[in-house]
C-alpha cells in the first residue's frame, strides 16, 4: 500500500499542475496586445449586387485610386473571382488579396478562441500595410456594422446603369438607418473609355441632402478601360479622404474592440 506521505505528494503535484496551467486567452487579452496608433487606414467598397451591372476588373483600377505604397485588398464581396486569381500569379497583381472570410458572417457566435484565431490571422496579413480596401456586397451590409464603424471611409460603387440612382440612394439610406458615422464617397463607373461629366453622384447627393440631411462626397469616376479620373479638386479630396475619423488609423484595434463589445452586448 502507498503511504500517506506519497499520496499527499501526488495530490500536491496534481494541484500545482492544475493552478499553473495557463488560462485560455480571452478577447480582452488579445485586445490588450494590439499595437495602437498604427498607420493603417481602412476603406470599404460597397458593391451594389442588386444591379446586374458590369464593372472593370478591380485589379485594373484599385491601385489607381490610392497612392499608398502598401495596399491590401480584403475581397469579402468576391469581386476577384477564382478564375482571376488562378490565371494571374499573385505576384502580378498590384496588391495582395485576402479572399472572402466566411467566419465574418457569424463572428459573434464564435467562441473566444475562434474569434482570436481569426483576428490574429487578419492582423498578420495587415501588419505591414498602409491601407486595406474591403469589398462588401450591399445586400450584406447589416452583417458588418462593426466593420463599417471601424473604417475611415466608405465608397459606394455606382455603375453606368439603369436604376443606379435608386439603388445607390437605397444603400445610402441603409447606412443612415444603421447610424454609421463613417463619411460616404460616391465612386462612379462609366461605360465609356473617355471622360464624361458624372451626373449620377450629383443626383444622389442632392436627394440625400434634401431628405436625410447628410453630405456625400464625389470620389471621381472609373472608365471602362480602368482609368481613374479623380475629382477636379483633387487636393481637397485627398484632405477629406485622410481626415481623422472616429477610428483614426487604429483600424485593427477598433475592429477588434467592436467585435468584443458586440459579444458582450455593449455595442
Amino acid at each position: 500500500m502507498r503511504d500517506q506521505a506519497a499520496s499527499l505528494r501526488e495530490l500536491k503535484a496534481n494541484y500545482e499542475r492544475m493552478v499553473s496551467k495557463p488560462k485560455a486567452e480571452t478577447s480582452y487579452d488579445f485586445l490588450s496586445k494590439i499595437k495602437r496608433n498604427t498607420p493603417l487606414f481602412a476603406y470599404i467598397l460597397i458593391y451594389p449586387d442588386s444591379l446586374n451591372a458590369k464593372f472593370p476588373e478591380i485589379d485594373n483600377w484599385l491601385s489607381k485610386l490610392t497612392n499608398a505604397q502598401h495596399t491590401y485588398l480584403w475581397d469579402q464581396a468576391n469581386l476577384i473571382n477564382n478564375k482571376v486569381l488562378t490565371s494571374k500569379s499573385k505576384d502580378l497583381l498590384s496588391f495582395p488579396v485576402l479572399p472572402k472570410q466566411m467566419a465574418m458572417l457569424d463572428i459573434i457566435s464564435k467562441t473566444d478562441s475562434e474569434r482570436i484565431d481569426f483576428l490574429k490571422n487578419l492582423s498578420n496579413n495587415l501588419d505591414k500595410q498602409s491601407e486595406v480596401w474591403i469589398t462588401i456586397k450591399a445586400s450584406e451590409i447589416s452583417y458588418y456594422t462593426y466593420l463599417f464603424n471601424a473604417s475611415n471611409r466608405l465608397y459606394i460603387m455606382l455603375p453606368d446603369f439603369e436604376d443606379t440612382v435608386l439603388k445607390g440612394y437605397e444603400i445610402v439610406k441603409t447606412l443612415y438607418g444603421l447610424k454609421i458615422p463613417t463619411p460616404i464617397n460616391l465612386l462612379e463607373f462609366s461605360s465609356n473609355s473617355f471622360f464624361e461629366e458624372a451626373f449620377t453622384s450629383n443626383r444622389i447627393k442632392n436627394v440625400a441632402k434634401k431628405f436625410l440631411g447628410i453630405d456625400l462626397y464625389y470620389a471621381g469616376v472609373v472608365l471602362s478601360n480602368g482609368r481613374y479620373i479623380p475629382p477636379i479638386n483633387e487636393e481637397n479630396q485627398k484632405s477629406i479622404k485622410n481626415q481623422t475619423g472616429a477610428s483614426c488609423s487604429d483600424f485593427m484595434y477598433s475592429f477588434s474592440e467592436n467585435i468584443v463589445n458586440l459579444t458582450l452586448g455593449t455595442n
